[in-house]
């Protein structure tokens, strides 16, 4: 018993003995690495700072240092890209306009290939809405500035590059100065008067404008005003790709551009077209040539058939208004005056219905409550398509879908009306069932005007004012 005691104790004391030592060890191998360290810095000043460089965050030109090699090695290994491929990465600055569900993954994967700086513009903030395609964002994150919230994604993703978050509306008195600052800039916005915007300030500043749309189950992508000249690869350094104004010299009617709010989309479909926009700016900023890239073709994909098909767009325009040799616009305008649309969405309040042809929520509230049989004396008519009406809608309301009210269909409406005491048209934000009122009331006999009117605010209003647990979308 006394010889197992004695043994435990020297074994005690031979582990602490061995901490001691370990620890010495440990310290002059410190002393060892900083005095190693030391010498190579006194060698020569030029040394002195590469030393630096490589020790912090980056050193990009001759070589690239061991964290990035490790960090970027898979892509690094591609004969397309190799070293001096992810050496112009980690020196350029992409913009991405827009941080939404092209935004998104398009910054996403810029940022996880170590481009150097990007920046991210937004004016909007989160909504719970958004958060199903724009994976930047989270549900902490609601009310935050979506470029902040994507600001803040993207360092975590990558702590060794810049990101620069823009709150602010790009329009036509700030878009060059945030421009110029950037090498390629990636449209991901949904909205006409801004891919004008875009375009022009791109045009004026020289760089590539990588555009990306997607709505519902389709998605595009091209490359507009591509410059061959910067591009020492290519072959003929006078191609220069088409811009937007080649291919779209005016705008769309305001009616026929659909929106991701009012027509929904896939979340997958934002996902596959941003990650492209996100392939094209790497394979531009590494030297691709426009052959290799969607310079003059426009890439086409239907989620419903998971289809890809490529349109080639006709070649610049020698009578554009913008990049043809003699341009008759040469400063940014108002676009939204020239589409005659919003450059963003936020709610937007009509006003095409006098004040006594609107009614408030609770006002309908109180009608309906008030009509034992409404069905017989009001009718409820909502104009929203027929998802949406699936979706939620006000006890006892028919659905007439807006975009089906045309001939035979509308005519089947006005004879619905004149058999109602009360009609009330209503939508999601009061918007469209002022125009179905307006159309009704243009054509309705005098003695059925004071019977038609809309629901001021819509089904939000209505969620707000009496029913907290309707859904607002």
């Amino acid at each position: 018993m006394d010889r197992m005691n004695h043994l435990e104790s020297e074994i005690t004391e031979l582990r602490q003995l061995l901490n001691v030592k370990e620890k010495e060890l440990n310290s002059l191998r410190k002393e060892l690495i900083q005095q190693y360290q030391t010498n190579v810095i006194q060698q020569t000043d030029n040394q002195h700072q590469q030393f630096e460089m490589q020790m912090n965050k980056s050193l990009y030109g001759d070589q690239l240092p061991k964290w990035a090699i490790e960090r970027y090695s898979r892509q690094i290994l591609l004969s397309d890209i190799g070293v001096k491929g992810q050496e112009k990465i980690c020196t350029a600055k992409v913009l991405v306009v827009g941080a939404g569900g092209l935004g998104c993954p398009a910054a996403m994967y810029l940022a996880g290939a170590g481009v150097g700086e990007i920046g991210i513009v937004d004016y909007d903030t989160v909504e719970l809405t958004n958060i199903h395609r724009q994976i930047l964002h989270g549900e902490c994150d609601q009310n935050m500035s979506k470029a902040e919230s994507a600001a803040q994604s993207l360092r975590s993703i990558n702590s060794r590059i810049t990101v620069t978050p823009y709150s602010v509306q790009l329009s036509p008195t700030n878009a060059i100065e945030i421009i110029s600052k950037y090498d390629i800039v990636l449209d991901c916005t949904d909205n006409v008067p801004t891919r004008y915007l875009l375009n022009d300030a791109c045009l004026t500043t020289k760089k590539p404008l990588i555009s990306g749309s997607a709505l519902k189950m389709e998605g595009q992508l091209t490359i507009y005003g591509y410059r061959a000249e910067n591009n020492p690869n290519e072959k003929d350094s006078a191609y220069r790709s088409p811009c937007y104004r080649c291919v779209f010299p005016t705008p769309p009617a305001a009616d026929a551009v659909g929106s991701c709010s009012s027509n929904g989309v896939c979340g997958p479909v934002t996902g596959i077209i941003g990650s492209l926009q996100a392939l094209e700016a790497i394979k531009c900023i590494v030297g691709h040539t426009h052959e290799q890239m969607l310079a003059g073709r426009l890439l086409l994909f239907d989620g419903d058939d998971s289809t890809f098909g490529i349109a080639r767009l006709r070649p610049r325009s020698e009578q554009c208004a913008v990049c043809s040799d003699q341009p008759t616009i040469t400063r940014l305008i108002d676009y939204e005056v020239f589409c005659k649309a919003q450059a963003n969405e936020k709610d937007l309040d009509l006003n095409i219905l006098p004040s006594h042809s609107r009614m408030s929520a609770l006002e309908l509230a109180q009608k309906l409550s008030s009509v034992k049989n409404h069905d017989a004396r009001h009718l409820l008519v909502d104009v929203r398509n027929e998802a949406e009406f699936n979706m939620c809608r006000i006890d006892g309301a028919v659905n007439r879908p807006m975009d089906r009210l045309q001939g035979k269909k509308f005519q089947e409406l006005l004879d619905e009306v004149r058999d109602y005491e009360q009609v009330t048209f209503v939508c999601r934000r009061g918007n469209d069932s002022q125009v179905v009122a307006k159309k009704v009331l243009d054509v309705i006999g005098e003695g059925h005007v004071n019977r038609v009117n809309d629901l001021n605010g819509g089904l939000h209003a209505w969620a707000k004012y009496v029913d907290a647990n309707f859904p607002v979308y």
